[in-house]
């Protein structure tokens, strides 16, 4: 999900929370039952479908291999985030704020938390992939310069050596030993501080990758919750459809 898809899908799941609470200032009791608001409700359904077609196509291997020879799966992934909105958006349409079975309620409920825990958690996986693409890059990059520094400090240290013997085998000369020897050894600490340092910021970016993926578990297990209660909404709305059906459609 790019920036633009990214930022219509908040704007959509903003539209779904205002929507909801709309039910503060709004009520048509007529509207779910007449025509127009059964067309709006069977149009919600289809659009609330579309998450469960690409959860089958994605876990069923046969059929993920017929559909991706047509459509590929990061264009059904985009099909199950829009379907995944506008589904809900439409049903909130469609109650036109009658919550007062509890079915309907239920229904409501579960459309609210599926919709904000895909979107979170889609959201922040990605989030935390790209992070930890880029802190493995910069580790990558630490640790390149860390082989560099350790060669420049050995050679720090072979010149810190030589200076050593420089000044006691070169008596006669006291004042150039001296310079060479402290130019020396404060090279070999500028060296020395520069693979402190450079160690320092593996050890810290390792641990952010360490927490990142901490998180990435955490998040995947969110994942499976928002699988099942997908699951649980589909029963609910298979209950509602199957009611409404027996009892009679008001507008026959």
């Amino acid at each position: 999900m790019n920036t633009q898809e990214r930022t219509i899908v908040s704007g959509l799941v903003v539209l779904m929370i205002l929507l909801w609470l709309g039910f503060a200032w709004h009520r048509a009791p007529e509207f779910p039952g007449s025509q127009f608001g059964f067309l709006v409700g069977v149009f919600a359904v289809v659009f609330m479908l579309l998450p469960l077609v690409y959860m089958m196509i994605k876990r069923i291997k046969p059929l993920k291999v017929a559909v991706t020879k047509y459509i590929s799966m990061p264009s059904l992934l985009r099909i199950h985030i829009y379907g995944g909105v506008l589904g809900p958006i439409l049903a909130l349409v469609h109650s036109a704020h009658r919550f007062e079975s509890p079915v309907g309620i239920a229904l409501v409920v579960l459309m609210m938390v599926v919709v904000l825990s895909g979107f979170i958690g889609r959201y922040v996986l990605s989030l935390i992939s790209s992070n930890v693409k880029e802190k493995k890059r910069q580790v990558s990059e630490l640790q390149e310069a860390l082989s560099e520094a350790k060669i420049s400090l050995k050679s720090a240290v072979c010149d810190v050596r030589y200076s050593t013997f420089a000044e006691t085998a070169s008596r006669q000369l006291p004042f150039l030993a001296f310079q060479v020897t402290t130019g020396a050894h404060n090279k070999l600490f500028r060296q020395e501080q520069r693979v402190l340092s450079l160690i320092d910021a593996i050890s810290d970016t390792e641990y952010s990758i360490f927490i990142h993926d901490t998180a990435k578990i955490w998040f995947s297990r969110w994942l499976k919750f928002h699988i099942v209660i997908s699951l649980v909404l589909y029963f609910i709305l298979l209950l509602h459809i199957t009611s409404e059906v027996y009892f009679g459609l008001r507008w026959l």
